[in-house]
């Protein structure tokens, strides 16, 4: 008999399982319709002992130092901060779209004054969006928004989602920003790792206590 029965044994259902087990003290049954565990952030090791995931990539970033923490109680981890380069004009720049990527793509005195403009507009350091720029009255921002659009957002938001930037909500278009600064990461959070072992290794950890059950 269990006190509870936990369906999916992702992130979520993991997590809910080892909390009630380890803290409550009640006995959990984890199901789920898949042969493993991980929920579509399992990994596995092919034939030649390489480590990849099954459903793409999953890069693990966050601001909270609670998730960091609970996390670390199941695994250790691999420093990994991820940055993109894009093929614009037969070369590689760095997306989302910073200070490096603007010099490398024009000329020295626009490159200055795009940057100068960004800078009083949004302060060093900053993050904007591209819908944003492409509202601005200034005409030098305005250039820059156009350039970055027709370049980086309107291939890729084709490609990946079947619709144009003004057909996606701005929950979507906004997780590129463009960067008043030479940061160049993919992302910003103060968390950034990889589990040293993989994600699925931290599942099986979570999962260990003898309170919970995992039938696949």
């Amino acid at each position: 008999m269990h006190d509870w029965l936990i369906v999916g044994a992702g992130f979520t259902g993991a997590i809910a399982a080892q909390i009630l087990a380890a803290e409550h003290g009640q006995r959990v049954l984890v199901i789920d319709q898949r042969d493993h565990i991980a929920g579509n952030a399992h990994d596995r090791r092919n034939e030649d002992g390489i480590l990849y995931h099954l459903y793409g990539p999953h890069i693990f970033h966050t601001n909270s130092h609670q998730v960091a923490d609970y996390l670390s109680r199941f695994t250790q981890w691999r420093p990994y901060e991820h940055r993109v380069l894009a093929m614009i004009k037969n070369r590689l720049v760095p997306v989302p779209f910073n200070f490096t990527s603007i010099e490398m793509l024009f000329d020295h005195r626009k490159a200055q004054m795009m940057k100068d403009a960004l800078i009083a507009r949004y302060g060093m350091g900053a993050n904007t969006t591209i819908m944003k720029l492409r509202d601005e009255p200034s005409e030098m921002l305005r250039e820059l928004a156009d350039f970055v659009y027709e370049n980086v957002f309107l291939g890729y938001t084709t490609k990946q989602w079947g619709f144009g930037p003004e057909q996606l909500s701005s929950s979507v278009t906004d997780r590129v920003p463009v960067r008043v600064s030479y940061d160049d990461r993919y992302f910003q959070d103060t968390f950034q790792n990889m589990p040293l072992h993989g994600y699925t290794h931290m599942f099986e950890n979570m999962l260990a206590h003898p309170n919970i059950h995992v039938e696949l």
